[in-house]
C-alpha cells in the first residue's frame, strides 16, 4: 500500500513537472511572437487641403485603401481635409499629440521650426513639383539635421509643390521694377524675404484666403503655384502670371510615434513601401499635373503669361543673387550645415532632373 501511494506521488509529481516545462515553452513562445500582429488600427488623416485635392484623393486615399487590402480590413482610415481637426498651422503638433495619427501641412506654416527644408524655398532651384519633391526627400534622406527637425514624429514622406510664380488680377509684371510697392502675398517668411529683395510688401496669408484677398484689391498679387489655378479657381481672377519658379514649398506628412510604434513589424514594412520616396515623387507629380490643368483653364479664360527665360530672367536672378548667401549664412550662425545642404541641393538639382 505504501509503495502504491508513492508511486502516485511520483507521478503527480512528473505530470505537474511535465505541465511547468509545457507552460514555460508556450510562454517562451508568444514572448518570440509579434504582439501586435493581427491588431487592428484606424487612422485619423489630417490636412488643410479641399477634400477634392489630389492629395487627398490620389495619394492618401491610395495609401489608406492598399493598406486595407493588404492586411484584409484590419487597418482603415478616415480622412478629415479642410483644416476640419485645426488649422494649418496646427497640424504637425496633432501628428505629435496624437490627437491625428497622421497629419500633412507645409513647413513654412510654423516659421522657425523646421529651418533646414526652406532651402528647397531658395530662387530657382526647383524646376517642377516632382524635381523639387525628389531633391527634399533625398536630402531629409542623407542629413541627420534635417531628420532631426521633424524628431517628435514619425516622417512617412517630404515633397514640394510647384514651384512658385506671381499672379495678379491687375498688374502685368514683366521686371523687379514692377513689383515695386505692391502688396503680394508670400507662402513663408523666406518667401518675405525674396519678395522685400523684389521691392514688394510680403503680405503672410493663408491659400483658402487668396482668392478673395485678390478679388477686392487687399493683395495686389500672389506668390503661388500654378496648380492653384486650378484647385483653388484662381484662373476665374488671374489675368496675368509671371512664371520664373521663385520658390517651391515644402509639405510634410508625419505620423504619430506611439501609433508607428503600435504597428506590427509587417505593417510598418508595408507602411513603408508605401511611403518613403515612392509617395513624394507620386505626390509632387500630381501638383505637375494640375498646374498643367490650371495653366491651361487660366489661358482659356484669358490670362496673359509671362515667361521669364534667357535674357528676361537676367535682372531676376541678379536682383535675388544674396538670398542664397543669406539663408546659408543664417543656417551656419545656428550651427547647421547650411554651406553643406545647398551644395548637395545644387548637385542633386543636376542628377534628379
Amino acid at each position: 500500500m505504501t509503495k502504491l501511494i508513492f508511486r502516485k506521488k511520483i507521478g503527480f509529481m512528473f505530470l505537474a513537472l511535465m505541465l511547468l516545462v509545457l507552460a514555460a515553452c508556450s510562454g517562451t513562445q508568444e514572448t518570440g511572437k509579434d504582439s501586435s500582429e493581427g491588431t487592428s488600427h484606424n487612422l485619423i488623416i489630417s490636412h488643410f487641403l479641399p477634400g477634392q485635392h489630389p492629395i487627398q484623393t490620389e495619394i492618401f486615399e491610395g495609401i489608406g485603401s492598399e493598406l486595407e487590402k493588404q492586411t484584409d480590413g484590419r487597418i482603415t482610415y478616415e480622412l478629415y481635409p479642410a483644416n476640419a481637426l485645426g488649422d494649418a498651422g496646427s497640424q504637425y503638433d496633432m501628428a505629435v499629440t496624437g490627437e491625428a495619427d497622421i497629419a500633412l501641412s507645409v513647413h513654412g506654416y510654423t516659421p522657425g521650426r523646421f529651418p533646414l527644408v526652406s532651402v528647397l524655398e531658395l530662387p530657382f532651384l526647383a524646376e517642377t513639383a516632382e524635381h523639387g519633391s525628389k531633391i527634399i526627400q533625398t536630402l531629409y534622406e542623407e542629413f541627420p539635421e534635417i531628420q532631426a527637425e521633424h524628431k517628435d514624429t514619425v516622417p512617412l514622406f517630404l515633397f514640394t509643390a510647384e514651384p512658385a510664380q506671381i499672379i495678379s488680377k491687375t498688374h502685368k509684371i514683366e521686371t523687379p521694377e514692377d513689383l515695386k510697392g505692391l502688396r503680394v502675398r508670400s507662402p513663408s517668411p523666406l518667401g518675405n524675404k525674396i519678395l522685400e529683395a523684389l521691392g514688394a510688401t510680403p503680405v503672410s496669408m493663408p491659400m483658402g484666403d487668396v482668392y478673395e484677398s485678390l478679388e477686392r484689391g487687399v493683395i495686389d498679387a500672389a506668390m503661388v503655384p500654378l496648380e492653384t489655378l486650378y484647385n483653388f479657381n484662381f484662373h476665374e481672377i488671374a489675368k496675368y502670371i509671371t512664371v520664373g519658379n521663385f520658390s517651391a514649398t515644402p509639405f510634410f506628412s508625419v505620423m504619430n510615434s506611439d501609433t508607428y510604434n503600435s504597428l506590427s513589424d509587417s505593417d510598418k514594412e508595408l507602411l513603408n513601401s508605401l511611403t518613403g520616396m515612392a509617395a513624394s515623387e507620386k505626390s509632387g507629380r500630381v501638383f505637375d499635373i494640375d498646374g498643367q490643368k490650371g495653366r491651361e483653364l487660366a489661358e482659356k479664360n484669358g490670362a496673359e503669361f509671362i515667361e521669364l527665360t534667357g535674357d528676361k530672367l537676367t535682372p531676376w536672378q541678379k536682383a535675388l543673387e544674396p538670398i542664397a548667401q543669406q539663408w546659408i549664412d543664417e543656417m551656419e550662425k545656428q550651427g547647421y550645415p547650411g554651406q553643406k545642404i545647398y551644395d548637395r541641393a545644387l548637385e542633386l538639382k543636376k542628377e534628379l532632373k
